[in-house]
């Protein structure tokens, strides 16, 4: 479970703790046969190089529904997430770090704007994002 977290600890300009998720192939395999995608670029190496990439790749959903978990459990069970936006701008592979890193934008009242990326072990920006997310007071 994630840890509290209320609208006094927060301030413009705070960093988030990064979170680092790493896919396994039989990771990738498995989220596409729950989702139902027969992309081959998601399990067939031999086939994703055929399509130009140098192996297979990890699923944009997939990488987004991680977006959306770093987001929730830094908000704490009672922070809820307004809105969350996001763009695959880059190739995840597997087997290889993905780090998720944000910091506080902005406080509007119970409001907190992130600013959000996720990079891969490089250092490259594959997913740029944002989210609004509303915090309880400390009682």
């Amino acid at each position: 479970m994630s840890e509290e977290r209320f609208l006094d600890d927060v301030s413009p300009g705070d960093e988030l703790p990064p979170l680092v998720k790493n896919a396994s192939r039989a990771q990738l395999f498995q989220f596409s046969a729950a989702t139902f995608n027969p992309h081959r670029i998601h399990y067939d190496r031999e086939y994703a190089k055929v399509e130009g990439h140098e192996d297979i790749l990890v699923h944009g959903p997939l990488q987004g529904a991680w977006m959306h978990q770093y987001v929730r459990d830094w908000a704490g069970p009672q922070g809820r997430v307004l809105s969350l936006g996001f763009q695959n701008r880059g190739r995840g592979f597997p087997e290889r770090d993905l780090t998720f890193r944000g910091r506080v934008h902005a406080v509007e009242g119970d409001v907190v704007t992130l600013e959000l990326e996720e990079v891969d072990d490089t250092g490259a920006v594959l997913m740029p994002a944002h989210a609004r997310v509303r915090l309880p007071q400390r009682p």
